[in-house]
C-alpha cells in the first residue's frame, strides 16, 4: 500500500495501470488523476512496518458538464496517450494525454449514462491492420452497443 499523502474528495471508481505500468489512473468524481508511484520491495524485519512505498500527483484531468464519472478507459497493454472517459452527463470525452487535454467531446453519446468503454488493445494470437486500433466500443444500460471510431468520433 501506498503512503496517505493525498486525500480524495470523493470515493475513487476507477483505478488501473497506464502506459505500460508507468503511470496510475484513478476517478474520483468529475475528473481523474495521473499517478506516478514507487514501490519499496526491500525487506527488512526491523523496519517492516515502516512505509516507504509512495506515490505522486503528475495531472489532474476534469470532464466537462459532469457531475461523476461513470466510466474510464486507457490501453496499458501498448504506448496509447488516448484516454476515453464517460460522464452521468451522456457524455464521452477523448483525452489526449501527450499533449495533456481533451481532445474532443461526444456530448448525448448514448440516451443513458455509459457504464462501459471497451478499447481494441488488440490480442498475442493474431495480428490486426494498424488502424483496428481506433476502434472502442460503449455501452449503456438499456441503449445497447455501439461502436466507435477514434478518426471519425462516430
Amino acid at each position: 500500500s501506498f503512503q496517505d499523502k493525498e486525500k480524495f474528495h470523493k470515493a475513487v471508481r476507477f483505478a488501473q495501470f497506464y502506459f505500460i505500468d508507468t503511470f496510475i489512473l484513478l476517478c474520483c468524481g468529475a475528473e481523474f488523476h495521473l499517478l506516478s508511484f514507487y514501490l519499496d520491495t526491500t525487506k527488512d524485519d526491523l523496519k517492516r512496518y515502516r512505509q516507504r512505498s509512495v506515490y505522486k500527483l503528475v495531472q489532474k484531468f476534469s470532464m466537462a458538464s459532469t457531475m461523476e464519472i461513470t466510466s474510464l478507459s486507457a490501453v496499458n497493454d501498448f504506448y496509447s496517450y488516448i484516454v476515453l472517459a464517460a460522464g452521468s452527463n451522456r457524455a464521452l470525452e477523448v483525452f489526449d494525454l501527450n499533449a495533456g487535454c481533451s481532445a474532443a467531446v461526444i456530448p448525448e453519446a448514448h440516451t443513458r449514462s455509459i457504464h462501459q468503454i471497451c478499447q481494441n488493445k488488440g490480442s498475442s494470437f493474431c495480428t490486426q491492420q494498424h488502424e483496428a486500433y481506433n476502434l472502442f466500443m460503449t455501452t449503456a444500460a438499456g441503449d445497447g452497443i455501439k461502436l466507435w471510431d477514434l478518426r471519425t468520433l462516430r
